[in-house]
C-alpha cells in the first residue's frame, strides 16, 4: 500500500498542489485518509519544499541563457498518466483511454555515455535531469533510450561478460528512468544493437560462444557471422536470460521493476537489426516471433516493436502477431518510403513509428517539415528524431557527438529554427500536454521540489544542490 502511495506521489508538483488540483479518488482508498486530511498533508509537503536559486557554474562563461517553461499544475489525469501504461488499439495508441502519439526524441546515452572523458562514462544526474527537460520543454511525450536496454560486453555495462551481471551498471538507467517518470515521459528501449559499439550488441553474444569476428560498427568480417545471433539456440538462449535479468531487475529509487513500470511505454527488439548485412531484410521473423512472447510474458503490460530495419512485406516480418509497433528510419526524410511503410503496416491493423530521421537535412531527401506533416495526418503514427545532447557537467561546454545529428536546444539560431519545427510538430501530434515538471532554468543548474522525489531519496544525488 504505501509503495503504491508513494508511486503515485511520485506525480504531485509543488505549486499550490492540494488547493488546486483534483485529487484521485484512489488516493482515499489506497491512504484510508480523507481528502481534507491528503490536502492537508499534500499541503505541508508543497510548502516545506522549496526551490532554490541554482548555484553558479565554476566556469567563466557558463550559459545562462535557457530558460524553460515554469511548472504547471496537473490535473488529475496527467497525474494518472503517470501510472498508467501505453496501450495499443488497432493502428492507435492510448493511454487511460484516450489517444497518445509517440513524439519526441532519441538520447542514446542515458545509462552509458561514450562523448565524455572517461570514455565510456556513466552520464552525470545534472545532464539527465537537464535533456529530459528539453524533451519536456520541446512537448515531447516520449524517448527512446538505446542504453537503458542495450548494456553488455564493456566493464560498465549490465552484462560485462556471459551470464556475469553488473548491478552498479544499473544506477544510472534507475535514475534515468525515475527522471522519465518524473516528467512524465514514456520510455522505448531497444534490446540489442545490430552493430559492435561501446555499449555492446549481438557481436557480444556471438564472440562470447566462440565465433569469432573483427571490426566496429558496422565493418565487421566476415561479413555473414551475425547470422549466428539469430541461428545459434546456445546463443539465443543466452540472450533470453539477459532480457529476463533485464525487465525482473527493480529499480533503486522507484521500487519497480522494470517489467512492471508504467514509465515504460515498450521494449524494441533492437536498434537496426538485419537478417545479416545491412538493407538484407529483416530480423528472422520466428526469432522476432520468440523474443516478444518472452517479452510479452515478462510484461504483458508493455508494447512491443521490431526493431528490424525498415519494413518488407511478403517476408513473414508483418504476419507476426505478438509485434504491436514497426518501424523505419529515416536518413535521409523520404516521403515515398514513408506512405509504403504507413500503408503496409496499417494493413495489418498494427501501429507505425519512425524511430529515427534525419531532422537536419543533411542526407538530403524531403523536406523534414513535409515529412513530419505525413505522419502528423496520419492517425496514430509517430517519431523520434536523432539525437538530442544537451550541457557538460559544469554547463560551460555543450557535450559533441560527431554524427551530425545532434540537436541542442536554443543552442543557435539555426537550432532554434529547426527546434521551432520539432516543437510544433510534436504539440500537433501529441495534443493536451502533460505537465512541464521544469527548473525555470536548466542551466546551469537547478533543484526538484523535494515532493517529486521518492520518500528517503537523498537529494544531494541529483548533484545539482
Amino acid at each position: 500500500m504505501r509503495a503504491q502511495f508513494t508511486r503515485i506521489l511520485l506525480s504531485l508538483t509543488v505549486v499550490s498542489l492540494a488547493t488546486a488540483l483534483v485529487l484521485p479518488s484512489e488516493l482515499s482508498e489506497i491512504t484510508g485518509l480523507s481528502e481534507a486530511q491528503l490536502r492537508r498533508f499534500l499541503d505541508s509537503r508543497a510548502t516545506s519544499a522549496t526551490t532554490s536559486s541554482p548555484p553558479q557554474s565554476t566556469c567563466a562563461e557558463a550559459n545562462t541563457t535557457v530558460v524553460f517553461p515554469k511548472p504547471t499544475l496537473p490535473t488529475a489525469y496527467d497525474l494518472a498518466k503517470r501510472n498508467a501504461f501505453v496501450k495499443r488499439d488497432g493502428t492507435k495508441l492510448t493511454l487511460l483511454g484516450k489517444d497518445f502519439r509517440i513524439v519526441g526524441g532519441n538520447i542514446y546515452w542515458l545509462g552509458l555515455d561514450e562523448n565524455v572523458i572517461p570514455d565510456p562514462s556513466y552520464p552525470s544526474k545534472r545532464r539527465v535531469v537537464e535533456v529530459f527537460g528539453i524533451v519536456s520543454a520541446m512537448r515531447g511525450t516520449a524517448v527512446r533510450g538505446h542504453t537503458l536496454g542495450i548494456s553488455v560486453g564493456n566493464p560498465l555495462s549490465v552484462e560485462p561478460s556471459l551470464d556475469v551481471f553488473n548491478d552498479a551498471a544499473y544506477e544510472s538507467i534507475d535514475f534515468a528512468i525515475l527522471v522519465a517518470r518524473l516528467y512524465g515521459i514514456k520510455l522505448l528501449i531497444p534490446l540489442v544493437d545490430n552493430y559492435n559499439w561501446y555499449h555492446g550488441g549481438r557481436y557480444q553474444f556471438i564472440g562470447w560462444h566462440g565465433i569469432p569476428f573483427e571490426g566496429t560498427g558496422s565493418n565487421i568480417t566476415p561479413p555473414d557471422v551475425g547470422a549466428y545471433f539469430y541461428n545459434t539456440t546456445a546463443i539465443v538462449d543466452s540472450f533470453k536470460r539477459y532480457i529476463t535479468q533485464h525487465l525482473t531487475h527493480v529499480n533503486r529509487y522507484t521500487g519497480i521493476a522494470l517489467k512492471d513500470d508504467p514509465t515504460i511505454l515498450g521494449w524494441e527488439s533492437g536498434n537496426e537489426l538485419a537478417a545479416v548485412l545491412f538493407g538484407d531484410g529483416p530480423a528472422p521473423p520466428a526469432w522476432t516471433k520468440e523474443i516478444g512472447e518472452l517479452v510479452k510474458s515478462l510484461a504483458p503490460n508493455h508494447l512491443f516493436l521490431d526493431g528490424s530495419y525498415g519494413i518488407y512485406p511478403g517476408t513473414g516480418q508483418l504476419e507476426n502477431t505478438v509485434v504491436d509497433i514497426f518501424s523505419d528510419h529515416f536518413y535521409p526524410a523520404n516521403i515515398t518510403k514513408l506512405n509504403a511503410g504507413l500503408a503496409q503496416v496499417n494493413a495489418v491493423n498494427r501501429n507505425y513509428l519512425a524511430g529515427e530521421f534525419d531532422w537536419v537535412g543533411q542526407s538530403g531527401g524531403d523536406d523534414v517539415a513535409d515529412f513530419l506533416d505525413v505522419i502528423k495526418e496520419t492517425k496514430g503514427a509517430g517519431d523520434f528524431f536523432w539525437s538530442i545532447f544537451g550541457h557538460d557537467d559544469q554547463c560551460c561546454q555543450y557535450v559533441e557527438h560527431d554524427d551530425g545529428f545532434s540537436f541542442y536546444y536554443q543552442r543557435s539560431s539555426f537550432y532554434t529554427t529547426r527546434g521551432d519545427v520539432l516543437i510544433n510538430h510534436a504539440t500537433q501530434i501529441s495534443g493536451a500536454q502533460v505537465p512541464e515538471i521544469l527548473p525555470e532554468v536548466a542551466c546551469p543548474a537547478a533543484q526538484f521540489p523535494k515532493s517529486l522525489l521518492p520518500p528517503g531519496f537523498d537529494p544531494t544525488l541529483l548533484s545539482l544542490i
